[in-house]
């Protein structure tokens, strides 16, 4: 449900550029893809050349590399199943097939997860472009709605897991990619801390491997 004020959120913000109102439903169609969704309203108002298009979408998505190791695709049957089940693998989709209760779901549930998500994601963003038609640009502060998600997000992983370490490895990793971003490589926030962290929790969880046997 969470998705329904997102898609507001991301429609109003949307229309509000002076982007026309129809492209907010179409990229939930063809794009899906939440936080490069919403830079990209950004590109389209700066008019940037394609390669940096391709090239910040490839950084800020990077991290389903990494969701791909662990969603379970495998639970989904046949092509077409398997082929909608990596389209719509989303932040929110991986953050409830991956911990709690959700890790449980057969695979008609997980296509079904996504298949609704989808649509409440589309709604969303449908409604919101059309009441972006009559929001006054003095409202600000629509772009910060999928921050608050991440961190509801992250909130409700922290709780599942109860592991202060995890937190810890993800900080520390935080860390090191931004002073690399900062200093070193410009724009490798990203790559430097997801990098980073899948190499600290592997490491971890070899020791704990090794320490059990």
């Amino acid at each position: 449900m969470a998705y329904i004020p997102l898609g507001v959120a991301f429609g109003v913000l949307l229309s509000a550029s002076g982007v026309n109102w129809y492209w907010a439903p179409l990229s939930t169609l063809l794009i899906y893809a939440g936080s490069i969704e919403f830079l990209a309203v950004g590109f389209m108002v700066a008019g940037l050349p394609l390669y940096q298009v391709a090239f910040t979408s490839l950084i800020v998505n990077f991290r389903h590399i990494f969701y791909g190791l662990s969603f379970p695709v495998g639970r989904l049957r046949g092509r077409v199943r398997k082929a909608y089940g990596v389209f719509a693998l989303t932040d929110e989709t991986y953050g409830i097939t991956s911990a709690g209760p959700g890790a449980h779901l057969t695979g008609r549930q997980i296509t079904v997860l996504q298949v609704v998500s989808h649509v409440w994601w589309f709604l969303g963003a449908l409604l919101g472009a059309l009441l972006g038609q009559v929001v006054p640009e003095s409202v600000k502060g629509f772009e910060f709605a999928l921050t608050a998600m991440f961190l509801t997000l992250a909130v409700n992983a922290v709780r599942s897991s109860r592991s202060a370490a995890l937190v810890l490895l993800a900080l520390g990793a935080g860390a090191v990619g931004y002073v690399v971003d900062r200093y070193v490589v410009g724009e490798s926030f990203l790559v430097v801390s997801l990098l980073l962290y899948v190499a600290l929790i592997s490491a971890t969880y070899r020791k704990d491997e090794e320490a059990a046997e």
